[in-house]
């Protein structure tokens, strides 16, 4: 068994420090005044100081108990808070107002003996409510400090301009020095940063807070909903964060059209491009009638359609328009496939196991992988791709992907990278894809779920798959890989040189417009593929 990694006592410093040296190495003439006078004063505390408030960063909100700052290997806390407090850091015993106090540092039992007159049987926030909200000054009645975590922002701008996102922190270096996460040795920017100015960064910050808030509201309130769709920032020319935008304006705009607010529904969708709001305006504006700008819509997304799935959408709405002109639409054929229809028992085990237990019975080699097969072959296959290192797709070590992904011209930048593979593959088969699987195992790939695929699914495939179907089922996923990641069959079964795609469908179950897609593509490539509906 490999020796446990350990980790310094003060591990977390070090990585607080890689924030810091980002920040000033890409992004010092984003940084206000105040910022760098706050690293300034940063680097000038002790170790143990800098422990000290790096901890508290770390902790939720800005506000904390003397009583519950504890840590092992910072010596001497009181004299670590005097030395924040000298350096403006923190402020202890601030004036708050009651309200302040109570929620975010006193228990229930605390609150009722300093305010004994209160109800005791009162929930928290009922008690906190029957308090006056005044100004708190008497800290000897509650038998802790009260400290203050001044500039509580600045943890969230480090960690932005570190990862460009909002979604990673701290615990992600810790992740990566345990070995539970591992990230490919990939070339990173030199030239290009993410950020280009200070109000693309407050924009990223700004909808990160508004998407916390809102995952936390209440979505059936107008207006909880109008108060938050009031505060999405305006529009910066910066893809990725544009993108966010548009993916919260959907969101809200989609709650209102739930609650039958269509006008602001209407509104909201109107100012983004992002799928599905052409689909969402047409389904609307068929709802109220409005059929002229209801065909004004899906003409444009039959036009010039954002993607093979908006296209699809816009395909079965163009018969909704003809029916309401009068139009006489015969039914859209679908892809014939093979069907199977088995009688089994689903009282010890989900249906999918059910299936593969019956196809080995008849001597088959089942995995029930579902999108892990195909996606993890590709990532294998096309692993110097995915990490090529192409300038500005990646800005720090701690990226599973490239940032470009599911750009357009995603491909064309790689596109030499990409017949090299190709060539590889016609010549060689996958057998290769076996030392890189060695290789590579446990590293973040976006395309391959390590516990999902097996190395024996690789020799499987060689057998049994021709290359030229592999390398066209690649194809078919390059044309759009976010579109072509999802709805593959439940199952993948091996005979001999034969194989078998099986969809898996249990009582009341059908097949989705994701899997059609892909039988589409089965039918047209010829791969051999069944539905097996079970109980129905």
């Amino acid at each position: 068994m490999d020796n446990p990694v350990t980790l310094a006592p003060d591990y977390y410093l070090d990585n607080f420090v890689k924030l810091i040296s980002h920040a000033q190495h890409w992004y010092s003439d984003l940084l206000e005044c105040s910022e760098h006078e706050w690293i300034t004063h940063f680097n000038q505390l002790d170790r143990p100081s800098q422990c000290l408030l790096v901890r508290l960063y770390s902790r939720r909100g800005c506000w904390f108990r003397s009583d519950k700052i504890n840590y092992a290997e910072i010596p001497d806390i009181p004299s670590r808070l005097d030395t924040l407090v000298k350096y403006d850091f923190i402020a202890i015993n601030p004036i708050l107002d009651t309200h302040g106090l109570a929620s975010s540092l006193l228990t229930k039992p605390e609150l009722c003996a300093l305010f004994p007159q209160v109800n005791k049987s009162l929930r928290k926030e009922q008690f906190i409510a029957s308090i006056p909200n005044t100004p708190f000054s008497d800290f000897n009645k509650i038998g802790f400090e009260v400290i203050h975590l001044k500039s509580d922002y600045m943890i969230d701008l480090l960690l932005t301009l570190f990862f460009a996102n909002t979604h990673q922190d701290l615990s992600q270096f810790v992740l990566d020095e345990l070995g539970l996460n591992q990230f490919e040795k990939y070339e990173l920017s030199k030239e290009r940063r993410f950020f280009s100015s200070r109000i693309e960064i407050e924009q990223l910050l700004s909808l990160s807070s508004l998407a916390e808030e809102y995952s936390l509201a209440d979505r059936q309130c107008l207006s909880t909903l109008t108060s938050l769709s009031e505060r999405i920032p305006d529009p910066v020319p910066h893809a990725y964060i544009e993108r966010k935008r548009q993916h919260m304006i959907n969101d809200i705009a989609r709650d209102f059209e739930r609650l039958s607010a269509y006008d602001k529904a209407l509104g909201l969708f109107r100012q983004t491009q992002l799928p599905p709001s052409r689909e969402r305006q047409a389904r609307i504006l068929a709802k109220l009638d409005e059929d002229k700008l209801f065909s004004d819509v899906v003409t444009g997304m039959l036009t010039q359609p954002e993607n093979a799935a908006e296209l699809e959408v816009a395909t079965k709405l163009e018969q909704r328009v003809k029916r309401k002109r009068g139009l006489k639409v015969p039914r859209a054929s679908k892809p014939k496939c093979h069907e199977c229809r088995l009688e089994l028992d689903l009282s010890q085990q989900r249906v999918e196991l059910a299936v593969k237990a019956h196809f080995e019975k008849n001597g088959w080699n089942v995995f029930y992988v579902e999108n892990h097969f195909l996606n993890g072959l590709l990532g294998l296959a096309f692993w110097e791709l995915f990490f090529a290192p192409v300038e500005g797709a990646f800005i720090n070590a701690y990226q599973y992907k490239p940032l470009d992904l599911y750009h357009a011209d995603f491909l064309s930048k790689r596109q030499k990278t990409y017949d090299k593979a190709v060539e590889t593959i016609s010549a060689q088969g996958l057998l290769h894809l076996k030392q890189r699987y060695e290789e590579k195992l446990n590293i973040s790939n976006p395309f391959i779920h390590w516990p999902s695929f097996a190395p024996e699914l690789i020799d499987h495939a060689e057998t049994a798959i021709p290359t030229d179907t592999l390398l066209s089922l690649f194809e078919v996923q390059f044309s759009d890989l976010k579109l072509y990641r999802n709805g593959m069959p439940d199952l993948i079964a091996f005979k001999d040189n034969e194989y078998r795609w099986i969809e898996v469908k249990g009582p009341g179950d059908k097949l989705q417009d994701n899997q059609w897609r892909w039988i589409k593509e089965f039918d047209r490539l010829g791969v051999p593929f069944s539905v097996c509906y079970v109980n129905q």
